[in-house]
């Protein structure tokens, strides 16, 4: 696994690096055939830029903890780049999606059943007489 950074910024790799600040070798997020790879499917350093972001905050949200002297929080780091995200989809013109998957249940009822229109159930003496 590779990791390098060109001060020139005189390849691809090296911009794609500069725009994600990821130029520490010893805490580098992605290797060098990573973000090639990328350059390659993404087919331009723009779309290249995002998909690292992304990948780097899928990293940083692992959850956070505390072992004794120990903590890690990730949130903070998290807040930055999915700022950084937003700032280079603009700068690139890419648009992304910022949204988050949200499910919703709805609970099924029976069409002969006596449920008013807001799905509630009417518990009054003439309903469960079978009057209403």
């Amino acid at each position: 696994m590779t990791i390098t950074f060109d001060n020139t910024l005189s390849t691809n790799l090296a911009l794609v690096r500069f725009h994600i600040g990821d130029i520490d070798p010893e805490g580098a997020y992605l290797q060098d055939e990573t973000i090639n790879a990328l350059l390659v499917s993404e087919g331009s350093v723009g779309a290249t830029v995002i998909s690292c972001i992304r990948f780097i905050i899928t990293q940083l949200s692992q959850p956070d903890f505390k072992l004794d002297w120990m903590s890690v929080s990730n949130a903070e780091a998290r807040k930055g780049f999915q700022e950084m995200l937003k700032q280079k989809s603009q700068e690139f013109g890419i648009s992304y999606t910022g949204a988050v998957a949200v499910s919703t249940i709805s609970l099924p009822h029976r069409a002969d059943s006596k449920e008013n229109v807001d799905n509630v159930y009417d518990n009054t003496s003439s309903y469960l007489a079978g009057d209403a």
